[in-house]
């Protein structure tokens, strides 16, 4: 998958050379993809999910229902520490980007949030719809073996996005420089979904080669998209290393989730903080 964004990255930036060929420090036929500023950034996150709407339907089951207003948290993992665990199993930040233009101030950037959604226990709220063939509307108790529904390895979103830098305070990439970016893209979810609907848990195989990418199975699917927008904070305290504090807020909309003998839709609403150590080469400079 990184393989293939980054083509697209490259692809982006050739294109983007083109457009601001007047703007560039060197000619168009000396301009090669891997020119300009490219930075890499690592870091760990934190999610807050506004409650959503979970329908759920299991024909074979008699099974058509909406669980609503379902109220969800994240599980950080990392607040009992990073380095006694993979540093890849708390919820983390994954940043590859590339400014293509002479001043450094557009870019491209491949964008990937592990988050983590787990419906708090023990909530009640209305559900409505078909269960058992017969008609419901009434509020319930959402208890473990009723209905627990967490996306914890996890909620992945899997982005491409255009990048607008201003400086605010000393010349870009300069030692205690301050720079303030906008990120805007879209991309896919990749999901992976633990459930208990009615007593029943779903089964998504095991995590291996042969199981890792499916649609109505496989450890994560390929269900989804997502678009957001990211505004950060860019702080480089030795050049060219940097801290990048960020929040973002993004709207994803996920079909066909597994759950037992049947599938799930539901539109996510998530904002986002992110606290990332990165690193930048630039060859314009």
């Amino acid at each position: 998958m990184l393989k293939y964004i980054l083509i697209i990255i490259a692809l982006t930036s050739s294109i983007a050379f083109g457009i601001n060929e007047n703007n560039e420090k060197k000619s168009l036929e000396d301009i090669s993809i891997w020119d300009g500023e490219w930075y890499f950034s690592w870091g760990y996150n934190r999610d807050y999910w506004y409650p959503s709407d979970i329908h759920v339907s299991q024909p074979s089951l008699g099974n058509d229902f909406v669980v609503h207003n379902v109220r969800a948290e994240d599980f950080p993992e990392w607040t009992d520490g990073i380095w006694n665990k993979d540093i890849s199993e708390p919820q983390y930040s994954l940043r590859i980007g590339h400014f293509f233009n002479s001043d450094r101030s557009w870019g491209v950037e491949f964008n990937y949030d592990h988050t983590k959604y787990s419906s708090y226990n023990e909530q009640y709220a209305r559900v409505s719809g078909m269960i058992n063939g017969s008609y419901v509307d009434s509020t319930q108790l959402l208890t473990t073996s009723y209905f627990r529904y967490h996306l914890h390895n996890g909620a992945n979103h899997v982005m491409l996005n255009l990048v607008k830098r201003i400086p605010l305070l000393f010349d870009i990439n300069e030692t205690n420089s301050i720079a303030f970016l906008v990120k805007i893209g879209g991309g896919i979810m990749l999901p992976h979904s633990e459930n208990t609907i009615l007593g029943q848990d779903n089964k998504v195989g095991s995590k291996e080669v042969t199981n890792y990418v499916g649609t109505n199975k496989g450890w994560w699917q390929l269900n989804g998209w997502t678009i957001g927008i990211e505004i950060a904070l860019r702080y480089v305290f030795y050049k060219p290393f940097y801290l990048e504090f960020s929040n973002k807020e993004a709207y994803s909309k996920l079909y066909n989730i597994p759950v037992y003998k049947g599938t799930a839709e539901q539109s996510l609403w998530m904002n986002e903080f992110i606290l990332s150590l990165g690193y930048t080469y630039d060859s314009f400079n």
